[in-house]
């Protein structure tokens, strides 16, 4: 009685190893015919979990934040129109100094000034990451004038533009990067320093453009767009 019950079991068995003979075989044919684009599709995937890994490692996980700032201040920062300021590269804390402005009611803008106050610490610790780690591209869009540009750049050498916003005015530590940002932002920006609408609690600014004529900040605007 023994011996006949055992028998199915070693029929079953005879056929799984006849089964796993059979797919290693078809599967050592498909390597065998297939082996280039098996690998090549290997590859490729291992690209995109890179590629996403990178993304995930700059841009923080998704949902994110910084999603929401692509209308105004273009992708990745790089903001298109000359209205908005290009955020790609700037120093994290005057990012991050800026955002807490927003927070504080040292500055009021009827956008930022919502999203920024519906945003906990850590999240603005993470925008303000995030962009300083953008990329800057060109403000290829802008086209200068040339004999304002000379103008405006002996204006911010008179001024020593240099000694808070850098030897390029690419910005460090609390200062902003001037070089490259939008016409239009900066022109905006030194008239509201000029008139008290921006405030500035260390003083520089007022002081700075205080003695600066509609021409002057415009020409200012120019030569530092144009950077």
């Amino acid at each position: 009685m023994m011996a006949k019950a055992s028998q199915p079991r070693s029929v079953g068995k005879r056929i799984l190893l006849l089964t796993g003979g059979l797919l290693l075989a078809a599967t050592a044919a498909g390597a065998i015919f297939y082996g280039p684009e098996l690998l090549g599709l290997l590859q490729l995937s291992k690209q995109i979990d890179k590629i996403a890994s990178d993304n995930t490692r700059l841009g923080g996980p998704w949902p994110r934040a910084s999603e929401a700032c692509v209308s105004c201040h273009g992708f990745n920062g790089n903001a298109q129109a000359q209205t908005y300021p290009r955020l790609a590269g700037q120093p994290e804390a005057y990012l991050k100094k800026q955002l807490q402005a927003f927070v504080s009611g040292e500055r009021s803008d009827p956008t930022m000034t919502p999203m920024a106050l519906s945003m906990s610490e850590r999240e603005l610790d993470g925008l303000a990451a995030h962009f300083s780690r953008m990329q800057r591209l060109p403000n290829a869009s802008f086209r200068a004038d040339p004999a304002q540009v000379k103008r405006g750049e002996a204006l911010a050498k008179a001024n020593n533009c240099a000694a808070c916003h850098g030897q390029q005015l690419e910005g460090k530590e609390a200062y902003p990067r001037l070089a490259g940002q939008g016409y239009d932002y900066l022109q905006t920006q030194l008239t509201r320093f000029k008139s008290g609408a921006r405030r500035d609690a260390s003083g520089a600014m007022p002081a700075v453009v205080a003695a600066l004529s509609t021409r002057d900040i415009d020409d200012l605007a120019q030569f530092m767009a144009s950077r």
